[in-house]
């Protein structure tokens, strides 16, 4: 059943429920159906309808849930976007959308502003925030169309019509709409609610963006299906993690390495095996962290593998046995070599992914169906992921195929951090790679630079603020390099592998050390 049906039919036999607890909002079923229907019949009155496009921008606010449910039942199609965004990266959003809507919490108008092309003039710019008053006939407040009392519209959706657009993080060009139809986010969202024993007694702790699919299918949607409840976070609460998950009694909790290494690192209490937790999804642990973890607790450790474009691959298993789940049985998995030929059960090759309904995966990147038809081979498609299956049908993922980096769970697309750096006065080329720090550190973002025949000395406060126009925060690098040549192979083209174990030097700038500060 679609989300919005379920909403709807849960709304109806058990309103007072309560499905979503955030910051200062609680929603049960009643009140989100409620609240997303008055916002559907405002976006409908003013000629939002079926396919439109219409950008979300706000972090983990109330108003992005009763979006993307509004937009559901009017069938338009919703566009949750890291609100982190600005310049070019946010300028390339609105230049594949073509979107004329936006529904932005009002901190983020400028950027929208600012991002804006003449080709890409707002028809309408909702604004969510208590105190903004509308400057421009565009600008109207979110919370004066809940106030309307508007007939509601006819349900406009279909199961394998589009309800979501969330973007790639851009690992060999620049970052793709990966279009996602109804019947996906719900069987994946029953997938992950059945594998990971989600019930009405759950209760799944988050601080990770709804921009991200994650989020989403763990939070709100599994919940949804399972009767249980999400906690969603505005913010990671970084010191007070560990009395949060206590604090809301979490059962369900999608993790990072470090965040468990930094729970591991608190001095035990008393009470760290009362704590409510029973599942924690985490990938890239290793067995002695899986060990500590789980007697110190008393939970279990699960790994799991998806992507954007084809949801739930691997579902969630022990995380001892296996690092990406085990295969879904919607799914069927190839494993082959550079030749697209098949490997054996042992071996490592790359993941293609063909699910037995067409509407269990993406429908395609938007507006880009070059992208689209590379992505897939005689209906496989091409994760881009290198792994194993073993005989039991575990996978194993081992690396990517193409590059890109991961900085505390925020994916970064090195072409664009390249594009931005080498937009640069004196810059000739640029090359972006992971450094860790020791074993187990975490991926920081390392740029090497060519600076041109004859260019200045580079003043790397000014690159840093340049970087900061353009990127988000978290893609801006943290370590620069420059003074060399940047290896190549005949035809040009930058040997990034031959970069990624080069050691820091006395000529590395540390953005860091040097004191500088990035802002959000």
């Amino acid at each position: 059943m679609p989300m919005p049906l379920l909403l709807a039919d849960k709304a109806r036999r058990e309103g007072e429920r309560v499905l979503a607890v955030f910051d200062d909002v609680t929603f049960t079923y009643a009140s989100l159906y409620d609240q997303s229907m008055a916002l559907a019949a405002a976006l409908a009155k003013r000629g939002v309808g079926k396919g439109d496009p219409v950008i979300i921008l706000m972090g983990n606010e109330p108003e992005i849930l009763v979006s993307m449910f509004a937009l559901a039942y009017i069938g338009a199609l919703a566009v949750p976007t890291n609100p982190a965004l600005k310049g070019q990266s946010l300028a390339h959003v609105f230049a594949i959308t073509k979107a004329k809507y936006v529904i932005a919490g009002s901190q983020f108008l400028s950027r929208v502003d600012e991002a804006l092309s003449d080709g890409n003039a707002l028809e309408l710019a909702i604004v969510v925030g208590r105190n903004y008053i509308p400057s421009q006939p565009k600008e109207e407040r979110y919370a004066d169309l809940m106030a309307e009392q508007n007939p509601l519209p006819k349900l406009a959706m279909e199961r394998a019509d589009p309800w979501m657009m969330l973007f790639t993080s851009g690992t060999t060009g620049v970052s793709k709409g990966v279009v996602l139809p109804h019947q996906q986010l719900s069987s994946t969202s029953w997938d992950i609610a059945h594998s990971v024993f989600l019930d009405e007694d759950s209760v799944f702790y988050t601080f990770y963006p709804l921009f991200h699919l994650n989020a989403i299918i763990f939070g709100p949607l599994g919940c949804l299906i399972s009767g249980g409840k999400t906690v969603v976070r505005r913010e990671f609460p970084r010191e007070n993690l560990l009395n949060e998950l206590h604090q809301y009694k979490a059962t369900h909790w999608s993790a990072l390495p470090f965040l468990l290494r930094g729970l591991l690192a608190l001095p035990p209490r008393p009470d760290d095996r009362d704590i409510a937790l029973k599942i924690v999804m985490c990938i890239g642990v290793t067995t002695e962290m899986i060990d500590a973890f789980e007697q110190r607790f008393g939970c279990k450790l699960v790994a799991g593998y998806g992507a954007t474009e084809s949801a739930m691959v691997g579902l969630p298993a022990p995380a001892r046995i296996c690092t990406a789940g085990r295969l879904n049985p919607r799914h069927q998995l190839r494993v082959v070599d550079e030749e697209g030929r098949d490997v054996p059960a042992g071996k490592v090759g790359e993941w293609w992914i063909k699910t037995h309904h067409v509407y269990d995966r993406m429908l395609g990147y938007y507006n880009m169906p070059e992208a689209t038809a590379n992505a897939f081979k005689d209906g496989w498609f091409k994760t881009g992921d290198l792994g194993w299956r073993d005989e039991q049908g575990y996978l194993h993922f081992t690396d990517r195929v193409k590059e890109s980096l991961k900085r505390r769970g925020e994916n970064i697309s090195t072409y664009e951090v390249e594009t931005v750096l080498q937009n640069y006065p004196g810059v000739s080329g640029a090359a972006v790679v992971g450094y860790r720090e020791g074993p187990g550190g975490e991926e920081e973002v390392r740029a090497f630079l060519e600076l041109s025949p004859g260019a200045p000395p580079l003043d790397h406060a000014a690159l840093v603020s340049h970087c900061a126009r353009h990127l988000a925060y978290f893609m801006v690098p943290r370590y620069f390099d420059t003074g060399m040549q940047l290896p190549r192979t005949a035809l040009g083209k930058i040997e990034k592998h031959k970069l990624k174990d080069y050691p820091l030097s006395a000529s590395t700038f540390d953005v860091k050390a040097a004191g500088i500060r990035v802002e959000r």
